[in-house]
């Protein structure tokens, strides 16, 4: 498919999805509504060029507020005449079903009497109605728009006590990209700051869904969550949230600018990597870590694997070739006893199978070996995960591949994480993040007890 197709399958998407809720049978829910338009939207960005980083954010319980930046839409992209379907809060919706089983309840501007296609589609899904300022109808006075635009905390808090996530723009305006984000407004911080139990704040980082997929990659960056208490906030009067809210949108500000214009290489992290090897104390008896997220999410590394002498230089996405690309740069100067590498994970995104992974791996490790012979080399095997569940095949046979290459090698060791992290052939979901992806604590309790074992075997 040409990329300018590319463009034009999506606005016939977008119109199908328009015309699948608009008439739907009036018997579904509500909520059956959201999920219907989920799943919709899934799949239609299943075949765009979509980047989605730190899925290792999301909070594991229902119940959060997600904020992001709200981008315009593209002019080309109507769903019908004079309405457009949001990509970027309509992509949120499908990561919050992907993850959570449940895509949320959003807030959204009451239609104007002239829109009718904006009201027919949003009628169906029940979200939280408020008045938005260029989007005001003339015959309301402020008084009874503030009135109407205070019945959302009730409904809200009600929604968020009940489990149920919240998506929300503070801006109350859309723009586009470059100039992303607008100011904030106190709403949604003024109702997480009075709730009995503040709600987990999670920032989506949205860059160019306002342009047309020919001409761009969509991004949204999961940042950490907070809360309003950690910002020192716990009454909604508080004359301090204000400014507390302005400093929300700066750090906002900065997200956006650094996500535009980074580039799909490596080299911002690659940067501090070298300068971590620059500061190094010693090299006694030093294992090097050398791999992709699994690596470089393990936080507590130095403590877990004391008193080894470690060093983690692992990158985000990595994937086979970018992790060879970088090795001379990263390891020059370096003379590790050990190399404990991952890899090979990644590049099941690329659509390689398992015999180029495995010979991928193969051609890596033999160019270690050659720069490092007296080095021990360990592969940690690629772990099970939910969210590659349909490719546990395929990780099985690279695991598999590698295993039998170190029964040939005298200075490779594969380590069998791939086992530790099943359980009668289902995979462990209490060794798992919330993305169903990333290890948690007890998963690299888990990795820390094989690394370790393997180490103390081998000295």
């Amino acid at each position: 498919m040409s990329e300018i197709n590319q463009s034009q399958l999506l606005v016939q998407n977008i119109k199908a999805a328009f015309r699948k809720i608009t008439a739907a049978p009036t018997h579904l829910s509500a909520q059956e509504i959201r999920e219907l338009s989920a799943q919709q939207f899934q799949s239609i960005f299943t075949g765009l060029k979509v980047q989605i980083k730190g899925s290792e954010y999301l909070p594991y319980e229902k119940g959060s507020i997600f904020i992001y930046n709200h981008l315009d839409n593209h002019p080309s992209l109507m769903a019908a005449d004079h309405f457009q379907i949001t990509l970027d809060s309509h992509y949120i919706s499908g990561v919050l079903y992907k993850y959570y089983n449940d895509p949320g309840i959003r807030v959204v501007r009451h239609s104007l009497a002239a829109e009718s296609n904006h009201k027919a589609y949003y009628d169906r899904f029940d979200y939280i109605r408020v008045y938005s300022k260029d989007f005001t109808p003339d015959h309301l006075t402020k008084k009874e728009v503030k009135k109407e635009n205070k019945k959302f905390y009730a409904r809200a808090a009600a929604a968020l006590e009940n489990n149920t996530s919240l998506v929300f723009s503070p801006e109350g305006l859309s723009y586009k990209t470059e100039a992303s984000p607008g100011p904030f407004s106190k709403g949604v911080f003024k109702l997480a700051s009075g709730m009995k139990k503040q709600p987990k704040i999670v920032p989506l980082v949205m860059v160019d869904f306002d342009k047309l997929p020919h001409k761009a990659t969509y991004k949204c960056q999961i940042m950490p969550a907070f809360t309003m208490a950690d910002y020192g906030i716990f009454d909604p009067d508080d004359p301090r949230l204000g400014e507390v809210v302005k400093k929300i949108n700066k750090k906002y500000k900065n997200w956006v600018q650094k996500l535009r214009v980074e580039e799909e290489h490596f080299e911002r992290e690659i940067a501090v990597l070298k300068r971590k090897v620059y500061q190094l104390e010693t090299q006694e008896a030093l294992t090097v870590f050398y791999g992709s997220s699994t690596i470089r999410l393990w936080k507590n590394m130095a403590q877990d694997l004391a008193p080894h002498q470690t060093l983690n230089l692992g990158f985000g996405g990595a994937f086979i070739h970018s992790l060879s690309h970088y090795f001379a740069h990263l390891f020059d100067g370096l003379a590790p006893q050990n190399i404990m590498l991952y890899l090979g994970g990644n590049d099941l995104t690329l659509g390689f199978d398992a015999d180029r992974i495995v010979a991928d791996i193969t051609s890596f490790i033999q160019m270690i070996h050659t720069k490092f012979p007296e080095t021990k080399i360990y592969n940690i095997a690629i772990k099970p995960s939910f969210e590659r569940e349909s490719e546990l095949k395929e990780i099985r046979s690279i695991n598999d591949g590698v295993q039998a290459l170190s029964e040939k090698l005298p200075y490779l060791h594969q380590l069998g994480l791939y086992e530790k992290l099943m359980d009668n052939n289902r995979i462990r979901g209490d060794v798992l993040l919330q993305d169903g992806l990333h290890l948690n604590e007890k998963g690299y309790k888990a990795l820390t007890a094989l690394v370790l074992a393997a180490l103390e075997s081998r000295q």
